[in-house]
């Protein structure tokens, strides 16, 4: 049953996400939310690029792509600064636009492709979170899941070897230099191929 809205950023986890819940049929639709930050045009250009790569497969789930007036500049630490970037209330922004846009389009879940490695410097990536938001949205039936908490980005690599996927298929770093992954934010670092 396709019940599901994927928040799709154009990073390694939510475009394995993306794939997983194709293969399992429960992807209704997905949405990516275009707001300014330093990897803005990269990660569209990984969502394009599955885009294609579904049409020409005969897949025309619908992708949204939403402007959203989001304030990131802590995206912009200067590049090859290590650690975190934390962009405050921007999984709640995100994911309460997502579930205002669900039930129109026929979705009871959202999928966020959270991951263990993002424990430790997200507090808006955590099961609690989760929880606590799934409690809000309850009178909206509308449910929040990250089937990949329990997974490193080792492992979902090794998924997306799996559906054919390489590292031209995803942008996952914060901070681009170049036109290169800067190889010292949190994302290069979580073991992102």
């Amino acid at each position: 049953m396709a019940d599901t809205l994927l928040l799709l950023s154009g990073g390694l986890d939510s475009v394995v996400l993306a794939e997983t819940l194709r293969a399992q049929g429960r992807l209704r639709a997905a949405v990516h939310f275009v707001y300014p930050h330093p990897a803005q045009s990269y990660e569209r250009r990984a969502v394009h690029r599955l885009v294609r790569r579904w049409h020409m497969a005969g897949d025309a789930t619908p992708v949204k792509e939403l402007l959203l007036n989001l304030w990131a500049s802590e995206l912009a630490t200067g590049a090859g600064t290590k650690g975190p970037r934390i962009v405050p209330a921007r999984n709640l922004a995100l994911l309460a636009m997502a579930a205002n846009m669900a039930p129109s389009m026929g979705a009871t879940r959202l999928a966020f492709g959270a991951t263990r490695e993002d424990l430790a410097s997200y507090a808006d990536c955590r099961p609690g979170y989760f929880e606590t938001l799934n409690q809000l949205l309850a009178p909206f039936k509308v449910e929040v899941v990250a089937p990949f908490l329990d997974y490193d980005r080792e492992q979902i690599a090794q998924m997306a070897a799996g559906f054919g996927l390489s590292g031209e298929d995803w942008w996952s770093c914060y901070e681009p230099v170049n036109g290169s992954a800067c190889g010292f934010c949190d994302s290069c670092r979580q073991g992102a191929p």
